[in-house]
């Protein structure tokens, strides 16, 4: 068997392989005898029509793409052996010459795990575990203005008429006074309501904060490394981008198609857009992957069951699938115990 390979893509080969006549021609006749055997004609048994008769019953071309079929798994192992590849999904084989007495050729072509350079991830992250971090301040004009859209959609929700918190009038609103904050929930005074509403403000936006700083440090990383990403992750990214956005459109109460319709635009053109944006996302995982076993970083076992409580719950009607479901859940816990590493503040397992 003589194997060679070619670099057709980013992360994607092409194994060309040709296997000898000889082990092709033995392949066949086993391949043949086992199936002269299964022949079935008229008075005779199964088993015991003679060859001659037997054979005229049998595709020639079929016995040929059957001995080439099992020839390709039985060497598959030892052909990846020898290219040294390491395959993500599955392999596109195809024969290109396949007859009696001659050598079989085909080729294989697949993707492989990313490959390049990740960059020094310890130093970044500890480059960000170093920054001071920003002072958040939360104004004045912010804290009234969440008051006054609360109130409205208080309003809102008490009016027979207004279909809109937007369509309520701030003259109509009701004097904010303690007695009213009192009505609105756990509030001891105004001042106390306003503290409260700063307090939430304040932390949304420490919040955001550190999810920027967090994905600037993941995209310095990203940047720093020289990596090769196979089409099919920046395909599987794309997928699960639509199917997020197409999901976010259907809770608004319109249906993805008629939405694409009211914008002129195709699932494609999506697609082409955010071509760019799916291999940021595809590298990203597979660095976060790749850090997670270079480091043995992998989730608590208690809380990947916890979570799996919640989501099978969540979906019980929806037929999730539960292996699907614990692989994504322990991706999600084991990235979120990779980012808690490189925040130089990963949790005890």
């Amino acid at each position: 068997m003589k194997i060679t390979k070619e670099k057709i893509g980013d992360a994607r080969y092409r194994i060309n392989v040709s296997i000898d006549k000889d082990t092709f021609e033995q392949k066949r006749k086993e391949v043949e005898k086992a199936l002269l055997k299964k022949v079935k004609v008229d008075g005779f048994r199964e088993g015991q029509v003679p060859e001659d008769i037997a054979r005229q019953h049998i595709d020639p071309m079929l016995v040929l793409n059957e001995a080439a079929n099992f020839l390709i798994y039985d060497h598959y192992g030892e052909i990846l052996k020898e290219s040294k590849l390491n395959p993500i999904g599955q392999p596109a084989i195809q024969i290109k010459k396949i007859a009696q007495g001659d050598n079989l050729e085909l080729t294989i072509e697949m993707d492989v795990l990313p490959e390049g350079e990740l960059a020094d991830y310890k130093a970044i992250a500890k480059k960000y575990q170093e920054m001071k971090e920003e002072d958040i301040d939360v104004e004045e004009k912010e804290v009234e203005d969440v008051i006054l859209s609360f109130r409205k959609m208080r309003a809102q929700s008490e009016s027979k008429e207004a279909k809109s918190w937007n369509e309520i009038d701030e003259k109509n609103l009701p004097e904010l006074d303690d007695e009213y904050v009192k009505k609105l929930g756990d509030f001891s005074s105004v001042e106390d309501f306003k503290k409260k509403i700063r307090e939430n403000i304040k932390q949304e936006k420490q919040a955001k904060a550190h999810d920027k700083k967090i994905m600037e440090m993941l995209e310095e990383i990203r940047q720093e490394s020289s990596l090769e990403i196979p089409q099919s992750l920046v395909e599987h990214e794309l997928n699960k981008m639509m199917h997020e956005f197409e999901g976010n459109i259907v809770t608004t109460g319109m249906s993805f198609d008629d939405y694409l319709k009211s914008i002129n635009k195709t699932r494609e053109d999506y697609r082409k857009e955010w071509g760019e944006q799916a291999k940021k996302r595809a590298e990203i995982e597979y660095i976060l992957d790749e850090i997670a076993q270079r480091e043995h970083i992998e989730p608590n076992k208690e809380e990947i069951e916890r979570e799996m409580k919640i989501l099978m719950e969540r979906y019980k009607n929806s037929g999730i699938d539960e292996h699907i479901a614990r692989e994504y859940v322990t991706r999600v816990l084991t990235h979120r115990a990779v980012i808690q590493f490189l925040e130089g503040k990963q949790k005890e397992n």
